[in-house]
């Protein structure tokens, strides 16, 4: 959660919001954080939080480019290592499905 201009702010994210994240982006989530090894881009982060970017309680994404100029600043202010924690933090949380280790049901060859 991140505070920006007296209001609380919180990320939040669903199979849908990954989607136009990576259209946006131009590349999948998941082939980004394996080849960086978890890290992102300044320009993914940023898009990544700025579409991602709710007021807490509302249900409502900030626009995108009040969400970019608001990613920036967390990026300047709070660090890339924060924002980045916060976003994969998030990702997990909302998207567990994008992070499964197993398969289950899904027959071994070996």
């Amino acid at each position: 959660m991140f505070e920006i201009n007296g209001k609380e702010y919180e990320l939040k994210y669903d199979i849908d919001r990954v989607a136009m994240i990576e259209n946006v982006c131009g590349s999948p989530m998941m082939a980004d954080l394996i080849r960086y090894r978890g890290t992102l881009g300044i320009s993914s982060l940023m898009n990544y939080t700025a579409y991602g970017l709710q007021e807490k309680g509302s249900g409502r994404y900030v626009n995108a480019k009040t969400g970019q100029d608001m990613a920036k600043a967390l990026i300047q202010n709070v660090g890339y290592t924060t924002v980045t924690g916060a976003v994969l933090q998030a990702l997990e949380r909302d998207c567990p499905y994008m992070f499964e280790t197993e398969t289950e049901g899904v027959a071994d060859d070996a």
